[in-house]
């Protein structure tokens, strides 16, 4: 297999992965220990493997620290999106947020021009977008869900920005990563056992399987685009990766049963357009 098959097939199986940990805690009936027992699966995997890497150098830990806190903040929106809205909804909403800030901050604050693609992809995602939040029926906007989905895109905005500061600025790619991992996947964990003390393992008792499902598809995920990254251009592979915006369109509609299946799953394809003309 050729190295931009191969990134093609890793990109694509990495785009469902994501969809499927985060429907994994969509799934949830308890949504914040759902999402602790995610964050516990990369904590003990990354805390096997810190010994072996070297430890982020101290330019690096700013960015750590950074990262850590949006991290937290769009687990949280993250999981009341999911609580209070339809997952085929919040999921698309989530991921076309981060573009748009982007190109925004991009414009306004860095006075830096786009191109027309960009300029088109900008459009895409904006309708898309708002196609979604109408996606209930005619007039019918559920602002709580939406809100919480559109901060937790602006979250996920802002510890992208900071990580790709983090990666300059680190001398050891593995070990920044690792220790990322190991340090944002602590808050979530800690606040399910402090919020929900005995019930949390009672809950993890119950629902472990579900809960080690979302941490590895999480996890190599992540791992999976980072190898996509070393066999093809950026740009292609970033674009066949926002694919999982699509398929949880469809995950809501197969999977959840909720109702508008079809006119999701159109926007996403817009939203999903729109991200790829972004990123040319």
């Amino acid at each position: 297999m050729s190295d931009p098959l191969l990134a093609t097939v890793l990109a694509l199986i990495s785009a469902l992965m994501h969809a499927s940990w985060n429907a994994a805690v969509k799934s949830g009936t308890d949504r914040l220990t759902q999402m602790g027992m995610v964050d516990a699966t990369a904590l003990v995997v990354c805390a096997a493997a810190a010994p072996f890497v070297a430890p982020p150098n101290k330019e690096a830990w700013l960015f750590l620290g950074i990262s850590t806190v949006l991290n937290t903040a769009f687990r949280l929106c993250m999981i009341k999106a999911y609580q209070l809205g339809d997952f085929g909804q919040m999921y698309p909403i989530m991921r076309g947020v981060p573009p748009l800030a982007v190109a925004v901050i991009s414009v306004v604050a860095l006075h830096q021009s786009l191109t027309a693609l960009a300029w088109t992809g900008v459009a895409l995602i904006s309708a898309g977008v708002v196609s979604l939040v109408l996606s209930n029926k005619l007039g019918a906007i559920r602002v709580l869900p939406v809100t919480y989905a559109v901060l937790a895109g602006l979250a996920i905005a802002g510890y992208t920005a900071s990580d790709a500061g983090g990666v300059h600025a680190a001398t050891s790619l593995l070990g920044y990563l690792v220790y990322l991992f190991l340090i944002e996947s602590i808050p979530i964990p800690a606040l399910a056992l402090a919020a929900r003390k005995r019930a949390a393992f009672t809950y993890v008792r119950h629902n472990w399987k579900l809960g080690l499902f979302g941490g590895v598809n999480a996890l190599l995920s992540y791992s999976l685009i980072l190898v996509a990254l070393s066999l093809a251009p950026a740009a292609k592979v970033e674009a066949l990766r926002e694919t999982s915006v699509v398929l949880a369109a469809g995950i809501g509609a197969l999977v959840f049963k909720e109702a508008f299946g079809r006119n999701r799953v159109l926007s996403s394809i817009v939203v999903a357009a729109g991200i790829v003309l972004m990123s040319v």
